[in-house]
């Protein structure tokens, strides 16, 4: 995969300003000059698919999608290569959470324990396939009678073993399924749902919760929440209930007061444990601050307290524009964005190029 900084000669808010200035002002002419041709010809800015997703309102002081990778290599440099990265590694991930007592699904590390003994002891488990994203890889197998069972139908034993090895020697994690909280479970048929919370780094260098969005799973086979992947997303009110929740699907999203496949009321639900999952998030980001200014947390909301799931280097915010109906540029998360490219060190700016590989090894 490729980063691009496609800088244009103007830019519609603030935050692009902060963000495609500071590329101007370090930047040589010919540097200057190549973006520039990039943006004339359309790779840089909104994509289509962007285009109806959110309103022309939103966007004019909104981030897109590849606007916001670019900046957040600027924001996040201990993001490549991706072995080292804590947030993209999902067993370094693990490692770094279990040290820092974060709460984490019971997973099978095949170094240190039996696959097949770990196995015997487990009805219900999701395994994740490392460096990838958007739910990308992720399959459920669960125990029903004398076998397992996966998406495809039944599958012995031996050969779950096989395909649970190979995904570990990749760098995938290997975890106990997390139950989804009673509240919840008519709201995500199909998957436990998540809290996306975006913490950033404030101006004395704390964590703070700068935005929210719950996912939820639309019903199907397959074992995530995640938007891109068909599935729901929506924004929380300042008393903490559910407003409508949007269908991640092509063509302009809809809004849903009520779950499409079950019938059960979404809009003013309220969100259980939601105080407590936002702690938990700036909890991990103390965990997590070395190299990462911003990072966006999917903290499970289980039977059984929340659980941290992942963190993403590269947070999305397009989630976050369509259910807060507001472009990033006028948020508290722009605010900080804009606080942390004023500070950015000269040799940060000289550093970026138009054109970066995502290295996953040196």
């Amino acid at each position: 995969m490729l980063t691009i900084r496609a800088v244009p000669r103007r830019d519609e808010n603030s935050l692009l300003a902060a963000y495609h200035g500071g590329l101007r002002a370090h930047w040589p002419a010919a540097t200057r000059a190549l973006s520039q041709l990039l943006a004339s010809a359309g790779r840089g800015g909104w994509s289509p698919a962007e285009r109806l997703l959110l309103s022309e309102e939103v966007r004019r002081a909104g981030l897109s999608m590849r606007d916001r990778k670019g900046l957040h290599r600027l924001l996040n440099p201990a993001a490549f290569p991706f072995t080292a990265n804590p947030l993209k590694n999902k067993q370094l991930f693990a490692c770094v959470a279990q040290q820092a007592g974060l709460p984490i699904a019971a997973a099978c590390d095949p170094a240190r324990e039996d696959l097949a003994v770990w196995l015997a002891g487990e009805a219900d488990i999701i395994a994740k396939p490392s460096f990838q994203s958007k739910g990308q890889g992720v399959e459920r197998f669960r125990r029903e009678g004398a076998g397992w069972h996966g998406a495809d139908g039944p599958i012995a034993e031996a050969a779950l073993r096989t395909r649970l090895l190979g995904l570990w020697r990749g760098g995938g994690v290997i975890q106990r399924r997390l139950p989804t909280h009673q509240a919840l479970v008519d709201l995500s048929p199909s998957a436990l749902p998540t809290l996306r919370v975006v913490t950033c780094l404030d101006e004395t260098g704390a964590p703070e919760a700068c935005d929210l969005a719950l996912r939820l799973s639309a019903g199907g086979a397959r074992p995530v929440d995640n938007f891109n992947a068909g599935n729901l997303v929506l924004g929380i009110d300042d008393q903490g209930r559910c407003l409508p929740a949007w269908l991640g699907r092509d063509g302009p999203p809809t809004p849903y007061d009520r779950h499409p496949a079950t019938g059960a009321a979404i809009a003013g639900t309220a969100v259980p444990d939601l105080a407590e999952a936002i702690a938990l998030a700036c909890r991990a980001h103390q965990a997590f601050a070395t190299g990462f200014t911003v990072i966006g947390w999917d903290v499970g909301l289980t039977s059984n307290d929340p659980m941290l799931i992942e963190g993403n280097w590269n947070p999305g915010t397009d989630i976050l524009q369509l259910v807060n109906g507001q472009g990033l540029a006028e948020t508290r998360l722009g605010a900080l964005y804009r606080h942390h490219l004023a500070t950015l060190p000269a040799g940060r700016w000289r550093s970026a190029r138009v054109m970066e590989w995502d290295r996953r090894g040196r």
